[in-house]
């Protein structure tokens, strides 16, 4: 009997050590998982993370709480730790700052103590309406159309599987777009689709397609961007009752100061249109001429070579002062 009561004890003694251990594991872990959304709330591109990030950050794993967590009684951001479906509409409202900036923060994403992105998540919603200036989506996917009403709205690392509506020409010239991120809708301004006068493009497909006799008479591009293939200028659009194509590289204030510039670059561009102009930005890659009235204008400026098929498209070309060409520029 006393042989029976020692073994029982041990017994009992071993499953109490093991059940310790395994709770320590899931501890751990689960610790873990935090500690990574923890580094991802400081991490805003370049920021570092924050020790008290878990006081300023909403860590969701359900769709209410994310939506609360991005109301105007929620932080300034908010990071998922699984796909988000809502059925009613999201509204990302209310001023929030971060390290002293105004900044709003849609975290996607989970992170390694590397920063390097471990898991991305999909957002679902019928639709997702941002008040809150400079709010950022990161990392991950939003199902949906997104009506952009403050300025500063962008996208880092992020996909957006709908369509952008600006409220404002503010809001969309403010809006920026890494080369990381795509929008498989269109942009459009105050619910008109500007692709029907403009092409606003966001990705390298985009802006060979707008510069092509399919495209339009002016493609506007909102970040830099490199591609592989070459892009062909190509078709006669008007614009004011007269023969005009334009790459805009750059967007602007209401006053139309130049408010940012931004690099294309390609293996080469061959222009076929007549009275082309590259403006406000860098075409880096050389640029072979087939048409009369090939301009640089607004500092605008060719990082390569210009080839001209004839005299005449030499003798055409227009460099407006404060616009340059690295190479040379001969007939060929």
């Amino acid at each position: 009997m006393k042989k029976v009561f020692v073994l029982l004890l041990v017994l009992v003694m071993a499953l109490s050590v093991f059940a310790g251990c395994s709770n320590n594991e899931n501890t751990n872990a689960k610790n873990n998982e935090t500690n990574n959304v923890v580094n991802n709330a400081g991490n805003n591109g370049n920021e570092s993370a924050d020790p008290d990030a878990v006081t300023t950050a909403s860590i969701v794993t359900d769709g209410n709480a994310f939506a609360k967590g991005l109301s105007k009684d929620g932080t300034w951001i908010v990071a998922a730790l699984n796909d988000i479906t809502l059925t009613e509409d999201l509204v990302v409202e209310g001023e929030f700052t971060n390290k002293d900036a105004v900044i709003r923060k849609l975290a996607l994403y989970t992170q390694d103590e590397e920063r390097n992105v471990t898991a991305r998540f999909t957002l679902t919603v019928p639709k997702m309406i941002v008040k809150s200036e400079n709010t950022r989506v990161q990392s991950g996917i939003v199902k949906g159309d997104i009506y952009v009403e403050n300025n500063g709205f962008n996208l880092v690392d992020a996909t957006v599987e709908g369509n952008i509506y600006f409220a404002t020409k503010e809001a969309l010239d403010t809006f920026t777009i890494d080369d990381r991120s795509k929008v498989t809708g269109t942009l459009k301004l105050d619910g008109v689709d500007v692709v029907t006068t403009a092409s606003l493009v966001v990705t390298g497909d985009d802006l060979v397609k707008g510069l092509s006799a399919d495209g339009t008479w002016i493609v506007a591009v909102y970040h830099n961007m490199s591609l592989k293939q070459e892009i062909i200028v190509n078709g006669e659009f008007i614009h004011r009752d007269a023969i005009a194509r334009k790459l805009a590289l750059y967007t602007q204030d209401e006053e139309r100061n130049i408010t940012a510039s931004f690099t294309v670059a390609a293996p080469k561009m061959t222009v076929k249109s007549e009275n082309f102009s590259i403006q406000g930005g860098t075409f880096k890659g050389d640029v072979y001429v087939e048409a009369n009235g090939f301009s640089l204008l607004k500092t605008s400026a060719v990082d390569g070579n210009i080839y001209f098929a004839k005299q005449e498209y030499k003798d055409s070309f227009v460099l407006e002062e404060g616009s340059s060409v690295t190479g040379t520029m001969e007939v060929q």
